[in-house]
């Protein structure tokens, strides 16, 4: 079974590990690896009539690539589709015009912006939450907040806001460029939830500007809030 943890007191040897929704204490007996325990961290662990028997790290290279297969699979539809079109207009001898429509329709800011919150929010970490111990990109976060609970459909928006690109050139209507905000209110909500996360409803922030990485916030922040411009731009501009 998959989960991450959630609570580890090193004096004790104890921790909380949560999966599905649901808390299991562990200690560190069941523990199998030579690293610490950290929160945050994934595991597959066993339960044997309701207690955990055993848990096991998960390395970063099995979870980068179980994250580059799941992203894959969600566009993989898209770009097979899009390669279909492609390679039934390369037949035709339009393979390049189609492409370059696809250019001129976009512009290569709003690719460019696209392709940047994509590895942003997947590649590179977002925040620090010191109380936690931990640092995970926004694609993580999303998920380890929807585990405990608190996630408010964070990880499903950055799904939505990953194909969203699509929209425009699947619905040729101007409300399809509305579609570019998503990304924008995806960070936003993003942070007003972290930060939730982080005061532990003590009225008060330990998160700074510091907290948030370069790369894995403010470049997809930066690419967020480009997309958001750029379609209700269009939107505007097509009234």
């Amino acid at each position: 079974m998959r989960g991450k943890i959630l609570q580890y007191n090193g004096n004790d040897g104890t921790g909380t590990i949560v999966a599905g929704g649901e808390q299991h204490r562990f200690a560190l007996g069941d523990w199998k690896g030579d690293a610490v325990p950290a929160v945050g961290k994934a595991v597959e662990f066993s339960l044997v009539e309701g207690r955990v028997q055993s848990v096991t790290l998960v390395s970063d290279d099995v979870l980068m690539r179980e994250k580059a297969s799941e992203i894959g699979g969600k566009l993989g539809g898209l770009v097979g589709g899009l390669g279909g079109s492609l390679a039934r207009a390369g037949a035709d001898g339009g393979g390049g015009a189609l492409a370059g429509s696809i250019v001129d329709r976009y512009g290569r800011g709003t690719l460019a912006a696209y392709a940047a919150f994509l590895v942003g929010t997947t590649m590179f970490q977002a925040i620090s939450i010191a109380m936690l111990g931990a640092g995970w990109t926004m694609f993580q976060l999303a998920g380890f907040l929807s585990m405990v609970g608190g996630g408010g459909g964070i990880k499903m928006l950055l799904t939505f806001s990953y194909l969203s690109i699509a929209v425009p050139l699947v619905w040729r209507d101007r409300r399809a460029w509305l579609a570019l905000l998503l990304p924008l209110l995806t960070v936003v909500w993003a942070v007003i939830r972290a930060l939730s996360a982080s005061s532990g409803g003590g009225g008060g922030s330990g998160l700074g500007p510091g907290d948030f990485g370069v790369l894995g916030f403010y470049m997809p922040m930066a690419a967020a809030i480009y997309l958001g411009l750029t379609g209700f731009r269009k939107f505007a501009a097509d009234a």
